[in-house]
């Protein structure tokens, strides 16, 4: 368990640089969170979601769910009667392990953000596998990208964001104001906070909690 925080704490370090990277030629004014713990609904396992990255810039906000997966092949199985289930193969083994559905994370925490925001403001997700090695087999959902992808992910939210013009476009204190916005949404909620509630989770049985359904981009 100790080994895999710090996969994950490595693998989210390295995919908040690499947003930086991508995002900054693209965006004049630029704001990047770690790790913002937000409220989900009452009766959720758990009562607090961390969201690895936020981004927030002049065409909204965008989230990113960071899985420290590497050397690896990434694919899911669907069916019509249940939810894909997601599957990780290392690189020359025959046998793959199931692993949660990362899209169906990051949207249900977008779902939940989007409640709390105002309505006219863009908010989208994606799923970023920063690390080394690892492929994607099969149709994927658009919002789920690598290091690779991420200067035309940073071109396309761009150039959407300014043409479509579905939302209105954030100048640099809008950005700032939105920044404050989502840091009241966090509140006093702390990562010891979430981790407790994570803990606390094994303790007690989980109720079941309806999401709506998400689009392939996360757009909500």
């Amino acid at each position: 368990m100790t080994i895999a925080l710090q996969q994950s704490a490595v693998a989210a370090s390295l995919g908040v640089q690499q947003l930086a990277t991508a995002f900054s030629p693209a965006f004049s004014h630029l704001r990047i969170l770690r790790n913002l713990i937000i409220p989900m609904p009452s009766g959720c396992a758990v009562p607090t979601a961390r969201i690895d990255a936020v981004i927030v810039c002049e065409t909204g906000v965008y989230l990113f769910e960071i899985k420290a997966w590497r050397n690896a092949f990434v694919y899911r199985k669907k069916s019509d009667e249940a939810p894909p289930r997601w599957f990780l193969r290392l690189h020359g083994c025959t046998r793959a392990r199931e692993v949660k559905d990362p899209a169906w994370q990051g949207g249900r925490k977008t779902t939940q953000l989007r409640s709390l925001l105002p309505d006219d403001l863009r908010l989208q997700y994606f799923v970023l596998l920063p690390c080394e090695g690892v492929e994607l087999e099969g149709v994927m959902p658009a919002a789920v990208i690598t290091q690779q992808d991420l200067p035309y992910i940073a071109r396309l939210v761009r150039n959407n964001g300014r043409t479509a013009r579905t939302y209105p476009l954030l100048d640099a204190h809008a950005v700032d104001r939105t920044v404050q916005r989502l840091l009241d949404i966090q509140g006093d909620l702390s990562l010891e906070t979430h981790a407790q509630n994570c803990r606390a989770r094994t303790e007690r049985p989980a109720m079941s909690v309806s999401w709506p359904a998400v689009n392939a981009m996360g757009l909500q």
